[in-house]
């Protein structure tokens, strides 16, 4: 008696609960409403399990490399610089930049293949 009495003060759903029937005759559960779309938390601890090993991976080149990796892809909390940019910056050529880009970028793959 007491049980029924409190059911109409209850302030628990289940998430199974059937909220309507959709017009095929299936029951639409609150489960099917509610959630995140796309694993957005997924998403975003992916990406920050990815930046700290990006950061523990950066810490293996030298300084140069580094510097470059930084000012290319705003990885210091700066803007994205091009080849050419960076390399007006550094006293070098463009084509030189783009050679140490790719060799930099193996290097970090390498890095990463053996974190994970």
């Amino acid at each position: 008696m007491h049980l029924r009495r409190n059911n109409k003060n209850r302030s628990e759903v289940s998430f199974d609960e059937p909220l309507n029937i959709d017009w095929d005759g299936n029951e639409l559960l609150l489960s099917d409403v509610l959630g995140t779309d796309d694993d957005i938390i997924t998403k975003d601890l992916e990406a920050t399990v990815d930046r700290h090993l990006l950061m523990k991976a950066l810490h293996q080149l030298n300084d140069r490399e580094k510097q470059i990796m930084e000012l290319r892809f705003g990885l210091a909390g700066g803007e994205e610089k091009t080849q050419k940019d960076v390399a007006d910056m550094l006293g070098i050529s463009q084509s030189y930049i783009s050679r140490l880009e790719k060799r930099i970028i193996k290097r970090l793959r390498k890095e990463f293949n053996k974190m994970v």
